[in-house]
C-alpha cells in the first residue's frame, strides 16, 4: 500500500492484479478508478508530490518481462517502463518526484525519468533476484541488496563498502532522515540498524 500526501486516500496492489484507490475518510474502495493490469502487481508506490501512481509486477513463475507503469493521476496518462526481462519486485520513487527505481527478479536495478520514461542509469547488475531499492533524501544515494550497496545515482559507481551481514536476500529498506541510519530486512529473519558511514 502506498497513500497520497493529503493523507485522505491510499492505494493498494495485490497478485490478484488489482490496483485500487481507497477512502481513508469514509473507510472504502472507490471503486470507479481500480485498475486491472496484465500481470500481479508485487509493488506500488505514490509520489511525494502526489503526481504518480507507479505500479510494478509480473508472473514469478514465468520467463519474460514484468510490468512497471507510472499513470498521471491528473490526466490518467499512463507510461510503460521497458527494459526488466522478468518480473520487478520492488520500487522506489525518488523524494523530488522526478527519478523511480526499479529492482528485478532478472538480477538488475534500474532507474528512470518519471517525465520522459526513459532510463537515467543502469542497469546494475547482480547474482539473483533484488529485494528492495531505496533514494536518499537528496536521490544521489541508490542503496539495494544481499550485500547492500550504495551507488551514486548520478555516476552509476559504488561508494565505500558494502553493508555485510545477511545471509539471505535482503525484502527492505529504509533511511533515516539525514542518511546516517539505514534499516533492513531480509529472508534471513533479522532486521539490521547500520550506522550508514562506518557501515556497521
Amino acid at each position: 500500500i502506498s497513500y497520497f500526501p493529503d493523507g485522505k486516500q491510499m492505494v493498494s496492489a495485490s497478485g490478484d492484479k488489482t490496483v485500487r484507490l481507497w477512502d481513508l475518510e469514509a473507510g472504502k474502495e472507490i471503486e470507479e478508478a481500480r485498475v486491472v493490469r496484465e500481470q500481479e502487481v508485487r509493488a506500488v508506490a505514490v509520489s511525494r508530490d502526489g503526481r504518480w501512481v507507479i505500479t510494478a509486477g509480473g508472473n514469478p513463475f514465468r520467463v519474460g518481462p514484468g510490468e512497471l507503469k507510472a499513470c498521471e493521476v491528473d490526466t490518467g496518462i499512463v507510461k510503460t517502463f521497458d527494459g526488466h526481462s522478468r518480473q520487478i519486485t520492488c520500487i522506489d520513487i525518488s523524494l523530488d518526484s522526478k527519478q523511480l527505481a526499479s529492482g528485478s527478479s532478472d538480477g538488475t536495478a534500474r532507474i528512470w525519468s518519471l517525465d520522459t520514461g526513459e532510463p537515467v542509469a543502469g542497469p546494475f547488475e547482480h547474482v539473483g533476484w533484488i529485494g528492495a531499492v531505496r533514494f536518499s533524501q537528496d536521490s544521489k544515494k541508490l542503496a539495494e541488496p544481499k550485500m547492500i550497496y550504495e551507488f551514486d545515482s548520478s555516476t552509476l559507481e559504488t561508494v565505500g563498502t558494502p553493508f555485510v551481514g545477511h545471509t539471505h536476500f535482503v525484502t527492505g529498506l529504509a533511511l533515516s532522515i539525514g542518511c546516517t541510519l539505514l534499516a533492513s530486512a531480509s529472508f534471513d529473519d533479522t532486521i539490521k540498524l547500520w550506522a550508514f558511514e562506518s557501515r556497521q
